[in-house]
């Protein structure tokens, strides 16, 4: 664990400015080869965009949100700004060193692995989400399609300087990667719609072989040192932290059952030293 770490820290080291880069940066090559999205019944019409759709637009979502909360479509703006939406981490970076309180330094387990924890499945499209569990609960962000394409990365995943885009999205590859290990985790994935549906279990091997994830923590981003989050953890961080003393990272009960449950224990123990007081008195 502290080997991942101490990999990630030193490769992450260039964000914050405390390592030096190389004067020059060339463009890097995508961190797979495999056409996923060309292979199984993909439909007539997306293999025709495929070849003849050179920006790959239609590969990102229909729209995203501005930070004024305006609805935009992904094709009235570059293809980097819904990309850095995608893959914005921006509130888990404000907590980086706080991490560890919440979740270990290991990679996520297996999708089979969850359900066996009794976890269900919600789907969030927000990257700072995934991966973020509560009692009965999981949240797993979807594969974006164009995360699959390799000509994708190398038209707008070889950003410049200081662009945190390309390792969070490997980052986020290497975390599907843990999660999904066997053909069992795979038919999970399909039949929760976490992968297009088109992918195919021969071809889905092929592509975590060239992730080469045996290599891959100096290239992802540090938030993907910890795979699983608590919630219950991630939001008194965030309340104490960033002084969020009201929602903190997300509201955890939508009722008192679900409160009662997951804080029994101090409440029992802080009715009984009450109870104790009052009757000294």
């Amino acid at each position: 664990m502290e080997t991942r770490l101490r990999k990630i820290t030193d490769a992450n080291s260039f964000r914050n400015g405390s390592a030096k880069r190389p004067a020059d940066i060339s463009p890097q090559s995508p961190p797979f080869s495999i056409r996923l999205l060309t292979s199984g019944d993909y439909s007539y019409h997306a293999h025709k965009l495929l070849q003849e759709d050179l920006s790959f637009q239609f590969l990102l979502s229909a729209s995203f949100r501005t930070d004024s909360d305006d609805v935009v479509a992904s094709g009235r703006r570059p293809p980097l700004n819904c990309i850095k939406r995608e893959l914005n981490l921006e509130r888990l970076d404000k907590i980086m060193h706080w991490l560890w309180i919440a979740g270990r330094p290991m990679p996520p387990r297996p999708l089979h692995y969850q359900i066996l924890l009794s976890r269900k499945i919600f789907i969030t499209e927000r990257m700072d989400m995934h991966l973020v569990w509560t009692t009965g609960r999981m949240f797993l962000k979807p594969t974006p399609r164009f995360l699959l394409e390799p000509q994708f990365w190398t038209d707008y995943l070889s950003c410049a300087r200081g662009c945190h885009c390309p390792k969070r999205a490997l980052g986020f590859l290497f975390s599907y990667a843990a999660l999904i290990m066997h053909e069992s985790d795979f038919r999970i994935a399909k039949e929760k719609h976490l992968l297009p549906e088109e992918l195919q279990w021969q071809g889905w091997r092929t592509f975590v072989d060239q992730l080469d994830t045996e290599h891959i923590y100096p290239e992802i981003d540090a938030r993907f040192a910890y795979g699983e989050l608590r919630l219950g953890r991630l939001n008194k961080i965030y309340r104490l932290s960033q002084n969020a003393f009201m929602c903190g990272y997300m509201p955890q009960w939508d009722h008192y059952k679900g409160f009662f449950q997951d804080n029994l224990a101090w409440l029992a123990s802080a009715t009984v030293y009450i109870a104790l007081v009052l009757t000294a008195m």
